[in-house]
């Protein structure tokens, strides 16, 4: 089962982020891709979000007896179900969700993984795009926030197989 919802999320993450890089080109952010979707599909960014975070809950706490990388996946999944966040009621979950998944999933990897080199690594990847993306034309927040997601599925690989 744990193979099965690990391939789901790599499909959600790899065939989402995909989509939307071919096709409108990388965003400021993943959430911001919500916005440039026609009206009748944005809600893919709602699936995007919920089909990665909930196989993610599953694996997490099957994986540890730790509720960190559940409180990474509803993160995540409050950012999916308050997609439209440049309106003043559903900012504040979306950007709460968004920083609490990716500080939980990068509790989770140290803590229960143990797994430190993957937090020095994303830590380095954040601060080179924060520093010097715009010197190679980096979308910073969108590129930091495929790190949190890759980070995730790479330590669930490592653990699962």
């Amino acid at each position: 089962m744990l193979i099965s919802l690990f391939f789901t999320m790599i499909i959600v993450f790899f065939s989402y982020i995909s989509f939307i890089w071919i096709k409108y080109g990388s965003q400021r952010s993943i959430s911001a891709s919500y916005y440039i979707l026609p009206k009748n599909i944005n809600i893919l960014f709602t699936l995007f979000c919920w089909g990665f975070a909930l196989p993610a809950i599953i694996i997490g706490t099957t994986l540890t007896d730790s509720g960190l990388m559940f409180f990474a996946g509803t993160g995540i999944m409050f950012v999916g179900a308050a997609a439209a966040f440049r309106e003043k009621l559903t900012n504040s979950v979306h950007m709460i969700g968004a920083y609490g998944g990716v500080l939980f999933s990068q509790l989770a990897i140290a803590i229960n993984f143990k797994a430190y080199y993957v937090n020095v690594i994303f830590l380095m990847l954040v601060l080179f795009v924060q520093f010097f993306g715009d010197k190679v034309n980096m979308k910073k927040i969108w590129w930091q926030e495929i790190f949190a997601f890759l980070s995730i599925l790479y330590i669930y690989f490592i653990s699962i197989f």
